[in-house]
């Protein structure tokens, strides 16, 4: 088959990811000048309990394991078995991302060459749609005797791989086996073709499901190069693994400019929602932080749920924040750090002094014994750090981003895109306060104030 041994392999895990993932059975088969030489099964200790829906997919159970081997007991005879051979597994950096962590969790360091048979099915019979081991198994009637165990999984790859050569030519396996080796990282059921047409611009990034459906979304200088990188970590980083799995295609859009990136990103994440983006991915509603000021004149801070794109009070609102208890936690740390009042902070309700008064931690502000002056002053610069800050123009300004390109902005919002090509024309945008625009835009007018110029009516 290769030029050098090779060793089919499967594994069953239970269900975990990263740190969580264990193995909890593998199966092997060496193959050398076209020869099963060795052949290898064992159930694997996980050191922890799997999950029942884990048991009912593979008919494995946890009492099974308890006798079973750990890893390190096998580590040996699997690395005596595995040396010098290509790794060839079904969807290939998910089997092999188990057994690199659990190598190095030994000291070794474990980097074979690669093959998936996913990639090898979607390049010699690119006229079927799925290349899952299910639907392979049922396409080309493979016996196999028990599914989702792994030595039995293992021998329905290997046998397979045999009978993709003989229908198709021992050179098309070549030629897929040497575009596997100058594309190792990428993912089993992305098409080559999608990465040779990614630019090296600046612009966004989607990734899709097999339906379409958005995953994740991403910006870079470089579409092509942030792409390939996702991959390159997926068999350390358990999200990128996710995202490498699961993904089927990717899309892009270009920009001129990275702040036009970092934009575009944000919209983009708001409006599709994707299922690894959970940083940008803003509900319409968020907890803030309102400043008011007490009958005495003391600075008082209260949780409310906003819309923020409908706001008008944006120079009171101290702090932004995806959950009230992310909000409590941001205030308490102030609280304690700047010995604010929790009761002025709204965290605490006493008819005079607040609890921390008692305890030394609280000067005294709730009961009239810190002036007003005093106290708002330190409460300001404790929260300065996380406010809204005032729009610091007398008027709306463009922002140049290029010199085909500026933004046109009010208090935070961008109304519209004047195009500076031929005849100026202005591109009105109608969208509300964001506070991720917010903070792309007020880094950006830090970094070129000289790219301002301020606009009349």
């Amino acid at each position: 088959m290769f030029s050098q041994p090779a060793v089919f392999v499967d594994i069953e895990t239970n269900g975990g990811n990263g740190p969580k993932g264990r193995i909890i059975e593998v199966g092997l088969i060496r193959v050398e000048d076209g020869e099963v030489v060795q052949e290898y099964k064992s159930l694997v200790n996980p050191g922890t309990g799997v999950p029942v829906w884990i048991e009912r997919l593979t008919g494995i159970r946890n009492s099974d394991l308890m006798g079973a081997p750990y890893f390190e007991d096998i580590a040996e005879e699997l690395r005596d078995i595995l040396d010098g051979a290509i790794f060839v597994a079904h969807n290939v950096r998910f089997d092999y991302s188990f057994f690199r962590s659990h190598f190095a969790a030994l000291g070794h360091d474990y980097k074979p060459k690669l093959f998936c048979t996913v990639r090898m099915s979607r390049g010699m019979y690119p006229e079927h749609k799925g290349h899952s081991l299910e639907k392979i198994i049922n396409r080309h009637n493979i016996a196999v005797e028990d599914r989702h165990r792994a030595y039995d999984d293992a021998r329905a790859i290997y046998e397979f791989t045999k009978l993709a050569i003989a229908e198709k030519g021992h050179d098309a396996f070549l030629a897929n086996a040497v575009l596997q080796m100058k594309t190792k990282t990428l993912p089993p059921n992305l098409d080559e073709s999608k990465f040779a047409h990614l630019p090296t611009g600046a612009g966004i990034y989607i990734f899709e499901a097999e339906d379409g459906t958005p995953l994740y979304v991403g910006k870079s200088v470089n579409i092509r190069t942030r792409v390939m990188s996702h991959f390159s970590n997926d068999t350390k980083v358990a999200k990128e693994m996710k995202i490498s799995q699961r993904s089927f295609n990717v899309s892009f859009e270009q920009t001129d400019t990275e702040v036009e990136a970092l934009l575009l990103e944000s919209a983009k994440i708001k409006e599709l929602q994707p299922a690894f983006n959970r940083l940008l991915r803003r509900k319409t509603t968020q907890s803030v932080l309102l400043k008011k000021y007490d009958d005495h004149g003391y600075l008082t801070i209260m949780i409310e749920n906003r819309d923020l794109s409908d706001a008008t009070d944006l120079g009171n609102i101290y702090g932004v924040y995806t959950t009230r208890m992310k909000a409590k936690a941001a205030l308490e740390s102030l609280t304690k750090t700047y010995q604010l009042c929790p009761k002025l902070m709204g965290m605490e309700k006493a008819k005079t002094y607040c609890f921390r008064y008692q305890l030394g931690l609280c000067k005294g502000a709730c009961g009239g014994e810190e002036l007003p002056h005093s106290y708002n002053e330190r409460a300001e610069f404790a929260l300065d750090r996380s406010k809204i800050a005032a729009w610091p123009f007398q008027s709306k300004i463009a922002v140049k981003i290029n010199e085909r390109k500026s933004l046109i902005v009010d208090q935070w919002v961008i109304e519209g895109v004047m195009h500076h090509e031929f005849e100026p024309t202005l591109e009105r945008l109608a969208s509300g306060f964001d506070i991720d625009t917010y903070k792309i835009l007020r880094a950006y007018l830090r970094k070129n104030p000289g790219n301002v110029t301020p606009l009349t009516e």
